[in-house]
């Protein structure tokens, strides 16, 4: 039984994680979960202790049962009571509610694309997998919600260019859905089905073009000539992940991205909120323009490796304690999954020790935004974390 807070392991002496003066403990009721872990372990020792002869059947079958690198059974239960919550939250039209303080429907296009990739990312398809029929459920979904203009978008809102309402911050949605889309796009061998979805990608695509600000960035609506960083770190990668399904992207639309980025960017390799706003400076932004930079083909420029060395030296996990944490951990991890090494190394020991101490008695995470959008949005992002060693999508591969 772990305290909240408390690392369960020395992977924490590192001075980025510790129990806060006066903060409120609370214990977990996490027997079941660490018998489970108990009885893999010994499973896997079993196992082992074979005779050479069995063991050697058949190479293919026990290679499949490897861990990646630096995954140890107690995450991998940890991955798979996370997914099974999310399985058991998905609502019977394939979407998953983000509870928000404002609406229940708000950011439902958003929750359901994040964690729709956390099940791809786990090796489902909509055809293929333990979770198969969750993906195809959370695909129909997201093609149910293109909107005439060509955006993804829930409820009445967008049926046109002037919304009713414009409190829901369509584009990240638009972009988490774009990038779902195209993963499954490109697995996808029903010829049928697959024209479906190629029609509504373009139709993003081509909404995503025409919403780009003269700066090159984007903003939280469609129709808004304001611009911002964590937009446009976002829709660089929706483009990326439609570009890697052999969907046509405009050059151009990511060159002018690309220009915001390197914009924004200080001298002491921190980005801007704002290309046009010096001063106002964010860590989620920064480790985010690491991952755009990547995506966008610009490996080894002045320019990456500036803010790499940013990254590195002072950003750090805040997941429960800073506003937007979990959108920090999501591009924090990407960017240190890209370089690889040490860095990546280092990382995924602190922040497993830190999800595996973190996780609540039913699979799900809570975070420091869980209350504005729900426990979707934090356990959706603490699964894409954990499963990026096994390095099964194309879109977050280095």
């Amino acid at each position: 039984m772990n305290l909240k807070g408390r690392p369960p392991s020395d992977d924490f002496n590192g001075g980025t994680f510790f129990l806060k003066p006066r903060a409120p403990i609370r214990f977990k009721a996490r027997m079941t979960r660490d018998l489970r872990t108990v009885s893999l372990a010994l499973a896997a020792l079993l196992s082992w202790l074979q005779p050479a002869a069995v063991r050697g059947q058949d190479p293919r079958a026990a290679a499949s049962t490897q861990l990646p690198r630096g995954v140890s059974l107690v995450i991998e239960t940890d991955i798979e009571e996370g997914l099974r919550y999310l399985a058991n939250a998905q609502n019977d039209d394939g979407s998953w509610d983000s509870a928000s303080n404002y609406r229940s429907d708000m950011y439902k296009v958003a929750a359901t694309g994040l964690a729709g990739i956390a099940f791809l990312a786990h090796g489902d398809t909509w055809t293929r997998g333990k979770y198969a029929e969750v993906v195809r459920k959370a695909g129909d979904y997201l093609i149910g919600q293109m909107t005439p203009i060509g955006l993804f978008a829930s409820g009445d809102d967008w049926q046109d260019e002037n919304p009713r309402r414009s409190d829901e911050r369509t584009m990240y949605g638009h972009a988490f859905a774009m990038t779902f889309l195209a993963q499954v796009f490109g697995q996808e061998g029903d010829p049928a089905r697959r024209e479906k979805v190629r029609v509504v990608l373009r139709k993003a695509i081509e909404l995503t073009r025409r919403s780009q600000t003269d700066d090159g960035g984007w903003n939280y609506f469609p129709n808004h000539r304001f611009d911002e960083g964590t937009l446009t770190v976002t829709q660089l990668q929706a483009l990326r992940s439609c570009r890697d399904a052999g969907l046509i992207v405009s050059k151009d639309v990511i060159d002018k991205g690309v220009q915001f980025i390197e914009d924004s960017t200080e001298a002491s390799g921190m980005v801007r909120y704002r290309a046009s706003e010096p001063g106002r400076l964010r860590p989620g932004v920064t480790c985010a323009a690491v991952v755009a930079l990547w995506n966008a083909g610009q490996y080894d420029t002045p320019t990456i490796n500036k803010i790499k060395d940013r990254v590195n030296a002072s950003i750090r996990n805040d997941w429960n304690d800073t506003h937007h944490g979990e959108y920090v951990e999501y591009y924090l991890a990407q960017s240190k999954w890209i370089m690889g090494g040490r860095f990546w190394d280092e990382y995924y020991a602190r922040i497993s020790s830190f999800f595996h101490s973190e996780q609540e008695s039913d699979g799900r995470w809570e975070g420091a935004d869980s209350r504005e959008y729900g426990s979707t949005f934090s356990t959706a992002i603490a699964l894409i974390v954990l499963q990026l060693p096994y390095d099964r999508l194309p879109v977050y591969q280095r």
